[in-house]
């Protein structure tokens, strides 16, 4: 039986970086090259982070499962942490991360296409190691769930792809019966379900 002092001392042993990035190279060697294609709709005059700074961060964000993505700027905001960053991207000039708000910002602008297209890629090489195997079913077949849910809720309509819903309500100082529109936008995804995992291979917006 392991305690818990001894686990914190056997986890000092951890080069939590270097384990990081000897699972990329083995599975994801030319990733950070895959996050510089990304199409940047962002003003080219005011951008301080490239595209492959950004994705990083969210990505090193889920794995250290951090919940948040303000947890992740606190968390971040360490001279250690910023210099390890900068030689996991090869960039030893970095000198500040970027904060979360510049994160979602970009996140807001950028084609979800363009980060299905890193994610299918991925999925893809993982496939090729042939990673997945043991969990096909009888030995032949993939599960596949599909799931449908709504993301964002509008009051007013946002673009010309919203749904709409219209709830019908009784006004508590009239008395009168009034219908309230809501706009939204649903997912419609696919997913591989492999193990205790499940990966998205396809997500369609509406």
């Amino acid at each position: 039986m392991v305690t818990r002092k001894e686990k914190r001392e056997k986890e000092k042993e951890v080069n939590y970086l270097f384990e990081l990035l000897k699972t990329q190279n083995h599975f994801f060697k030319n990733l950070n090259k895959s996050l510089k294609t990304i199409d940047d709709p962002r003003h080219q005059s005011y951008i301080t982070y490239d595209t492959e700074v950004l994705l990083m961060m969210v990505i090193l964000k889920n794995a250290c499962n951090l919940k948040s993505m303000r947890e992740m700027t606190n968390e971040f905001n360490k001279e250690e942490c910023i210099k390890n960053v900068g030689k996991w991207l090869g960039n030893e000039d970095l000198e500040e991360l970027p904060h979360y708000d510049t994160i979602n910002d970009f996140l807001a602008r950028v084609n979800p296409a363009e980060l299905e297209r890193i994610r299918i890629d991925m999925i893809k090489k993982l496939f090729k190691k042939r990673c997945f195997d043991s969990y096909r079913i009888n030995g032949e077949y993939w599960g596949i769930a599909i799931d449908g849910t709504g993301i964002f809720t509008f009051d007013k309509k946002h673009c010309e792809h919203c749904l709409k819903r219209e709830r019908k309500y009784i006004d508590k100082e009239t008395g009168e019966e009034k219908t309230k529109t809501i706009y939204m936008h649903h997912v419609l995804e696919a997913k591989l379900i492999v193990g205790n995992m499940v990966l998205s291979v396809t997500l369609r917006v509406y």
